[in-house]
């Protein structure tokens, strides 16, 4: 399924591919009343249809692996390609990885076997798994999850697919509870809303407000309290705090078009 170009895009679709693995959860998911559409996917074992930023749809992949698949993926090497071709087709990309395991005391890789941990086969050491599915994560892109069986990974997609479908992605503002980072973006965020986002008082919808008021950091920096007070939101007191913030802060322009050009979306 291609996104780009598309007029007509059916949110929530959930494609799983047919092949061996993934193709297990097809029964369960459906169990669940929840859609699936069956294919041989180009990348990934699960595609869903999301609802992004603005309402534009968003692909969203899960690579579904068995601990025993993490392990053979650790010494052949075939992740990279598996996932270079998640990187190449969505947005979003999830490693489900399903089974239970655990460290042992030498540090040695315990799985579970018919009721009971043993040693994984291969001499596997917990730290070199943990150091694999960290990278795949931190440097691979690849976000993470873990469960314990099938029928909790059945649980897990059910909630991925209704996270991203049966809200508007601006309504999840869960996150903004304790900390206001900038609007999350696909895109680098321009000079002005990182210059934008260093002033206390300003939510996400103001914070948009600002950005399309003053279209540079020096327009920002020499903007009249009239300027700001005309924003939608902004009273006059927060419009003076803002000019007295803009005029002596320590953040030049020139800083923050250096941090922009490192910033990624």
């Amino acid at each position: 399924m291609t996104i780009a170009g598309e007029t007509h895009v059916k949110f929530g679709t959930m494609t799983i591919d047919t092949r061996a693995g993934s193709r297990n959860l097809v029964r369960p998911l459906r169990e669940r009343n929840i859609p699936i559409e069956e294919s041989i996917l180009p990348a990934g074992d699960v595609e869903i249809v999301g609802r992004g930023p603005e309402g534009r749809p968003v692909l969203v992949g899960v690579e579904y692996k068995s601990v025993g698949d993490v392990l053979h993926c650790i010494r052949d090497g075939r992740f990279a390609e598996q996932l270079r071709r998640m990187r190449d087709r969505y947005e979003v990309r999830w490693l489900l990885v399903e089974g239970y395991w655990a460290p042992g005391v030498r540090d040695e890789l315990l799985v579970m076997e018919r009721g009971r941990f043993r040693e994984a086969r291969g001499q596997y050491k917990f730290t070199e798994v943990a150091s694999w599915l960290l990278t795949m994560a931190q440097a691979g892109g690849c976000l993470l999850w873990r469960t314990p069986d099938m029928s909790e990974s059945v649980s897990w997609l059910c909630v991925l697919r209704s996270w991203w479908t049966q809200r508007d992605w601006e309504s999840h503002r869960s996150h903004l509870a304790m900390y206001m980072p900038p609007p999350f973006s696909f895109r680098p965020l321009t000079p002005t809303e990182l210059m934008a986002n260093t002033l206390d008082g300003l939510g996400p919808e103001k914070l948009k407000a600002v950005a399309a008021k003053f279209k540079t950091p020096h327009a920002m920096t020499s903007a009249t309290v009239e300027d700001w007070a005309s924003i939608d939101g902004i009273g006059k007191v927060l419009a003076e705090r803002f000019v007295a913030v803009c005029q002596h802060s320590s953040v030049t322009t020139a800083g923050v078009r250096s941090a922009a050009g490192g910033t990624r979306g």
